[in-house]
């Protein structure tokens, strides 16, 4: 086993340990929806067994028998089980809610325009979870391990490739959005995208929710429903397939040497 947990292993085993304990809950009553006393129950008795039950899959353990623990790892467990807690707090805090699924996965296709003529490009995402509160509509949750911000100045910047400040994060849940509402197309709920990132859930002032937060604006508009935005991102997106794409299009090495500090492929090119 592993002895060093870095930051990739721990974020692995933070969603599994998730998942595994929503789906425990699911095996066991046959049921969705999560109240505030079902959290109380599964924060007494059921994180360690979905912490473990993390750990056995991601190290392909056999899913009984002791767990050869190493010192570190066994620090790590405690860790998990201190994050999950948090998360369920949350959870409780938001409670009743339905759970409509976890590790969604969503295909679709986009129409771009190519050298004159129309071609179309497979898209495919898995959302962490996606939840139903009846005030809120339809949350698309996506676990994250870092300190992922929350806040995008507009909806173009998220293109922006050259803006060192890009938030990749939301990005990414405006992209779960998109791949929702095609596979979806008859639901008219509220598509709320959010951000559970683990390093900020002991922050009293938690939410997981986006905010539209314009340069110089002291608050921030939040995100309420994807579709508000959906035209301005697709065209966004489109654009970017289409410049990807393209055969025209010469691909050159970033000049922004801090990009390849953590690029996998530096060994390659001579970078450093």
């Amino acid at each position: 086993m592993q002895e060093e947990v870095d930051a990739g292993v721990f974020g692995n085993l933070a969603h599994f340990s998730l998942e595994f304990l929503y789906l425990g809950y699911r095996e066991r009553k046959k049921s969705w929806h999560i109240t505030a006393e079902a959290i109380a129950d599964l924060k007494k008795n059921w994180v360690r067994p979905a912490v473990e039950k993390a750990i056995r899959k991601h190290y392909d353990l056999p899913e009984t028998g002791e767990i050869p623990y190493s010192g570190q790892l066994l620090v790590v467990r405690e860790v998990l089980d201190r994050y999950v807690q948090a998360v369920l707090d949350r959870d409780s805090a938001a409670a009743p809610f339905q759970l409509v699924g976890l590790e969604v996965r969503c295909e679709t296709e986009m129409p771009i325009s190519l050298a004159g003529r129309q071609e179309e490009v497979a898209l495919q995402g898995v959302i962490d979870r996606v939840d139903l509160r009846e005030e809120e509509g339809l949350r698309l949750l996506d676990y994250k391990s870092g300190a992922d911000k929350k806040d995008f100045p507009s909806v173009p910047s998220l293109f922006d490739r050259a803006d060192p400040k890009r938030n990749k994060a939301v990005m990414q849940t405006f992209f779960y959005g998109y791949l929702y509402r095609q596979a979806f197309p008859t639901e008219e709920r509220p598509l709320k995208p959010g951000l559970i990132n683990l390093k900020d859930i002991f922050n009293p002032q938690f939410s997981p929710y986006l905010q539209l937060k314009e340069q110089g604006r002291g608050s921030g508009l939040p995100v309420t429903d994807y579709r508000q935005y959906a035209e301005v991102f697709e065209e966004g997106l489109r654009g970017l397939l289409e410049e990807i794409f393209a055969p025209e299009q010469a691909f050159s090495q970033t000049e922004d040497l801090k990009k390849c500090s953590y690029c996998p492929y530096k060994a390659l090119c001579g970078r450093n």
